[in-house]
């Protein structure tokens, strides 16, 4: 995304409220943007932006400084590394790369700069694997990221991301069944919306992987506000109640309903003030 278009949406955003940030790409990852840093000052110099996250898979943290790191941590409320397991060919088999001995030394430098820095970023280090007794097969492993405040998820179950990932097959997934009854709007096209590169905007930042199944406007077109408020998002957001869901939507086995706004997380949701931590614990994991 070029920075000229980056700054308008900010400036939108910020016109509607602005607050938290999310950097992730529905596809790719952040810290292979060449304008990571330029986004974070672009970021730091509107006082609307309060929180700024982001979630990667680590691979790229080479590329910086330990100066930029710092950098980073100190401009970001939240840093999520997704990683496949704690061994070696738990890590090749989910992310298909040679990457686990980088990743884990990426891993062990974050929380050693972070403990550098005047305001630190909460860490979180989100494990994707095929094994529900994970935890604790490497509780001494987890203990121990935990003794330096870092926040650990694990998933070992998955959504289908519209009937794209499958059960079973050669890494013997286990997969969400696709829900039958979704008359409940999905929580994901209530406040989870995305810009793609080319300033498109989706309903979803779950599973409309390349913003284009779910198009609800582009920003080089219109507002912000007006797409967020316009005929084509609400429509999505009816259709659930309408029981005439999108294609994506009706495939796709990611669906919360809203009823899951009655987690813990939500209850000190508070439009003037900053959302609370188990806020991205619960949307980023």
């Amino acid at each position: 995304m070029s920075l000229s278009l980056f700054e308008k949406i900010i400036s939108d955003y910020e016109n509607i409220g602005g607050k938290a940030v999310s950097l992730t790409p529905v596809v790719g990852d952040a810290l292979l943007d060449p304008h990571l840093l330029d986004r974070m000052r672009i970021l730091k110099a509107h006082p609307g932006i309060k929180q700024i996250s982001v979630t990667t898979n680590g691979i790229a943290l080479d590329r910086y400084s330990d100066e930029d790191i710092r950098y980073l941590l100190e401009s970001l409320y939240c840093i999520q590394i997704s990683i496949g397991g704690l061994d070696k060919a738990t890590y090749e088999m989910m992310y298909g790369v040679d990457k686990f001995a980088q990743v884990h030394a990426s891993m062990d430098r974050l929380i050693t700069l972070n403990s550098t820095v005047s305001s630190a970023a909460h860490l979180t280090f989100a494990f994707r694997t095929t094994d529900w007794k994970f935890t604790g097969r490497f509780k001494k492993q987890l203990k121990a990221y935990r003794q330096h405040g870092v926040y650990i998820s694990h998933m070992w179950a998955y959504g289908n991301y519209g009937d794209i990932v499958k059960k079973g097959g050669k890494y013997n997934l286990m997969v969400f069944e696709t829900r039958a009854n979704k008359r409940k709007t999905c929580i994901y096209t209530s406040i989870h919306s995305a810009i793609s590169w080319d300033g498109t905007v989706t309903a979803c930042a779950c599973t409309d992987l390349e913003c284009t199944q779910l198009r609800i406007g582009n920003v080089e077109e219109e507002s912000l506000a007006g797409i967020l408020s316009g005929n084509k998002r609400v429509a999505i957001l009816d259709s659930f109640e309408k029981g005439a869901l999108p294609a994506l939507c009706s495939k796709c086995s990611a669906y919360r309903p809203d009823s899951a706004f009655a987690h813990p997380c939500f209850s000190e949701v508070n439009p003037d003030q900053p959302l609370p931590l188990d806020f991205f614990h619960y949307m980023m994991t």
